[in-house]
């Protein structure tokens, strides 16, 4: 599962392709644990996009999350970085933030 927010030459990601779990890599054998999402944060630079440094994160998240909530979730990391990095500032102590990001938080 994959999805993405563009908003000029930002963009930001959620995907579950690192295999995260609840207590490091997920284990599909443990009913406790859930396939979490991972956000990113991209720049695009001459033509191509750019992971941002210390902009990427695991979530709390499950990846059976609707896709309503991925749209909010999307535009929640979206509306919090945007504006930093246009600036050129740092992002990371509100990525770092961000990545405490749970379901409860998207209704």
């Amino acid at each position: 599962m994959n999805y993405e927010l563009v908003k000029n030459d930002i963009r930001v990601c959620l995907d579950d392709e690192c295999g995260e779990g609840w207590n490091g890599d997920y284990d599909p054998t443990d009913p406790e644990d859930d396939l979490l999402l991972r956000f990113s944060v991209d720049k695009m630079n001459d033509g191509n996009w750019e992971g941002v440094e210390d902009a990427s994160y695991c979530t709390r998240l499950p990846n059976t999350i609707s896709p309503e909530q991925v749209e909010k979730a999307l535009a929640a990391i979206m509306q919090e970085v945007y504006d930093a990095l246009c600036g050129g500032s740092s992002v990371k102590k509100t990525c770092e933030r961000l990545s405490w990001i749970c379901p409860s938080d998207l209704k």
